[in-house]
């Protein structure tokens, strides 16, 4: 096997996050949460594009059929932006939804389209560590705006893709140090029966999963916070297929992208947790040469109401 090369292709962040492939514009998007800035990297020109917010943006995303438009979290806020990658301020546009209100000091935290183009994200509670409540929830956004809590009990809401082949939704709570996988209504967007995919501690495994994506094949690709590392699992044998060493130790998250969809961008940190690691942490990086494909990643499909 062809060991993965990686190239860093974007300018130390203080906490990347949420990678997301455009593959329209041969671009990817994400975000620097901590600086409350989001990037657009354009690979073949490898311009590096930032604009700041007001408040820290978790994720972005494009919105189908609205060129220049994205959605945001600020807060508990889902936000419209209207972004044309410069570096001027994005226009707010309007507030899509607003959740945990009975939490003001409660986040949004990771978030994507499942293959309806409905938004999936979860909050982040606001203490530290195992002092953390399990307050958190995790919603769904549909087009029409309607907002439904579909989980709760979460501390860390984090990484999350579905596989439509297996009907299967994965779903990380960064502090439980478990995947977990729920039955997946593709028509309704209803997930059901949740269970134990994989298990960092039953396998013996340190660190905190975070981001995470899919392959073709269905192997789940997980970004390993403390770790340095990106862990390829097949989740029906809940067993680790592949180890990819990232030169820092503050692994974020993971998507798939390039032309075609074989390269694997990942997002770094370099936050004081169990203290401040050393750059280049917060370095984001492209491995090419791995054994696996992406899906595109999808667009948020929302009405104008």
């Amino acid at each position: 096997m062809v060991a993965p090369v990686l190239v860093e292709i974007l300018d130390p962040a203080t906490l990347g996050e949420g990678p997301h492939w455009y593959s329209e514009e041969n671009a990817l998007y994400l975000v620097d949460i901590e600086n409350y800035t989001i990037i657009k990297y354009e690979k073949t020109t490898r311009k590096q594009i930032r604009a700041k917010l007001e408040e820290k943006p978790h994720f972005i995303i494009p919105i189908e059929g609205k060129k220049n438009h994205f959605v945001v979290s600020q807060g508990r806020k889902v936000v419209e932006i209207e972004w044309t990658a410069d570096e001027d301020p994005p226009r707010i546009l309007r507030t899509i939804t607003e959740v945990d209100q009975e939490y003001p000091n409660h986040v949004l935290n990771d978030a994507k389209a499942d293959p309806m183009g409905r938004l999936y994200t979860g909050t982040l509670t606001d203490l530290v560590g195992s002092e953390r409540p399990k307050a958190g929830s995790l919603y769904r956004i549909d087009r029409d705006h309607t907002t439904t809590k579909v989980a709760s009990g979460i501390q860390v809401s984090n990484g999350l893709c579905w596989d439509l082949k297996a009907k299967a939704f994965y779903y990380i709570d960064s502090l439980t140090r478990v995947i977990q996988v729920y039955d997946y209504n593709v028509a309704t967007g209803d997930i059901s029966n949740p269970r134990i995919a994989f298990s960092l501690i039953e396998n013996d495994l340190k660190g905190y999963p975070d981001g995470m994506t899919i392959d073709t094949d269905g192997n789940l690709w997980v970004a390993i916070f403390g770790q340095s590392q990106v862990l390829k699992i097949d989740p029906r044998k809940k067993k680790v297929l592949e180890t990819i060493e990232i030169p820092v130790p503050q692994v974020t998250s993971v998507t798939f992208g390039g032309p075609n969809l074989d390269i694997l961008f990942v997002t770094t940190a370099c936050v004081d947790f169990e203290g401040k690691p050393d750059r280049p942490s917060g370095t984001t990086y492209a491995v090419s040469g791995i054994s696996a494909r992406g899906h595109p990643n999808l667009k948020v499909r929302l009405d104008y109401i």
